[in-house]
């Protein structure tokens, strides 16, 4: 994650990590322009970058032992598995009795061979799947990507610029982010 003082020192606030750290008048700004960036770049991407703890709630299980596709890429780990049986009573599965495939672009999480889902209850919202996405650390080129983004902002900080001529920087945040763009058809 791009912390303020990196950001600090690509927007020319501050040269050394001392100086980023002083310098504090406009630390909410700038925290509110890394966390535009991430969302953008995320967006646009169809990819987490920063790494968090997300939640899916479900309905109830696929038939058998089918695959529940996560709606995150990249998936970590899967913190918890929560459901409620027919009785009504809260369990959780363990992770180990639990398969996690990262091998397409969106993850899938089935239970270990030879096993199935158990029986919940006929209540929606019955699943709750906790799992860490994202990555630990931000691939380069992203981080240049964002920080290009956090640079425009920090110095048009309005929507509309009058009275310039403006162009895209070439080979710039499109180009930096298209690796990491997932396509969607529908």
């Amino acid at each position: 994650m791009i912390t303020l003082t990196r950001a600090k020192q690509h927007l020319k606030l501050a040269i050394t990590a001392e100086e980023a750290e002083a310098y504090t008048d406009e630390d909410a700004i700038i925290q509110g322009l890394i966390n535009g960036a991430y969302q953008y770049a995320e967006h646009h991407t169809q990819t987490t970058l920063a790494s968090r703890i997300k939640t899916l709630v479900l309905d109830g299980f696929p038939a058998g032992s089918c695959s529940v596709e996560l709606p995150w890429t990249p998936v970590t780990a899967i913190e918890s598995l929560d459901y409620i049986d027919p009785e009504g009573v809260e369990l959780s599965l363990d992770a180990e009795a639990l398969r996690l495939d990262t091998r397409g672009i969106y993850p899938t999480l089935a239970p270990q061979w030879g096993s199935q889902w158990p029986s919940t209850t006929d209540e929606p919202e019955c699943i709750t799947i906790t799992a860490t996405v994202g990555e630990a650390e931000t691939p380069p080129d992203v981080e240049i990507a964002l920080l290009l983004l956090i640079g425009h902002w920090y110095e048009n900080r309005e929507s509309v610029v009058i009275g310039t001529i403006s162009s895209a920087v070439p080979m710039g945040v499109d180009m930096l982010l298209a690796p990491y763009r997932i396509h969607a058809v529908g």
